[in-house]
């Protein structure tokens, strides 16, 4: 049996000695303390989930913007009978990344990253469920304490009420005691347990991020190869100087001068 299930297992067990009640907390400092420590687990293993699928998402999202920008730009570009070869180049990159790489990312990135955190995450509910049900289980065991007090100031009258009182108190403490026992016991380990997902998954992430990239710098090199060469200092003003060469041809169109 793996750590998993004989987690979820030793806390079913003591769990479903449980019966209703208005939720009073047995007093337990030990418990207290590793109640506390779940609950900041929780929020941060939650919170880490909500990241990967974000991460995920972002990647799906830009290779999808690349795509839509380069189909939008041989549109825009589509009565042009000499277009440059970069730009239908980028296009087949994009088109690339979109079908094969990001794909690729995807399925490897969810497989081993997004799955054992989710795997992870979903045992949490579990203890949740326990930690409410000891918390029930604590009233009743003050519900039994108080009834058998209440039939031991009446003992002559009904000696059978006070045993039948008594043994409820045992049944109520021993299935409590239980409960809280595998509760500190459990939490640590699952917390303990966090770096036996994290670790593996780390690396898995940082691999498939390189291998993703990777793939599209060598995809998107056959865009570089089809652009003009790289100059010197001066080439960001000769680009300057071209773009504003063309912008002034358009703002001496008859229609630009226009006060319409």
């Amino acid at each position: 049996m793996n750590l998993w299930e004989g987690t979820k297992r030793g806390v079913s067990r003591a769990g479903a000695a449980v019966r209703g009640g208005s939720g009073m907390q047995h007093m337990d400092p030990e418990f207290n303390e590793q109640e506390q420590r779940f609950h900041n687990l929780e929020r941060r293993a939650m919170r880490l989930l909500q990241e990967t699928k974000g991460y995920r998402t972002s990647i799906a999202d830009m290779t999808s913007s690349q795509m839509a920008l380069a189909e939008n730009l041989s549109s825009f570009l589509i009565d042009i009978q000499r277009p440059q070869d970069y730009q239908a180049a980028y296009r087949q990159a994009a088109t690339t990344i979109s079908q094969d790489s990001q794909p690729q990312f995807n399925d490897i990135y969810t497989r081993t990253v997004m799955q054992p955190m989710a795997q992870y995450c979903g045992y949490l509910p579990e203890f949740d469920k326990a930690i409410k049900k000891r918390k029930q289980l604590a009233d009743d065991l003050e519900k039994a304490r108080k009834a058998l007090s209440k039939e031991q100031s009446k003992a002559p009258e009904d000696p059978m009420g006070v045993e039948r009182a008594e043994q409820d108190v045992q049944y109520a403490e021993e299935a409590y005691t239980t409960l809280n026992r595998t509760l500190v016991a459990e939490i640590p380990k699952l917390i303990n347990s966090r770096v036996y997902v994290t670790d593996p998954s780390f690396e898995a992430f940082v691999k498939t991020q390189l291998q993703f990239f990777s793939d599209s710098l060598q995809t998107m090199s056959s865009v570089q190869q089809r652009l003009p060469p790289l100059g010197g200092p001066g080439d960001d003003k000769v680009l300057d100087e071209r773009v504003e060469n063309v912008m002034s041809q358009v703002r001496s169109l008859n229609i630009c001068t226009l006060n319409v």
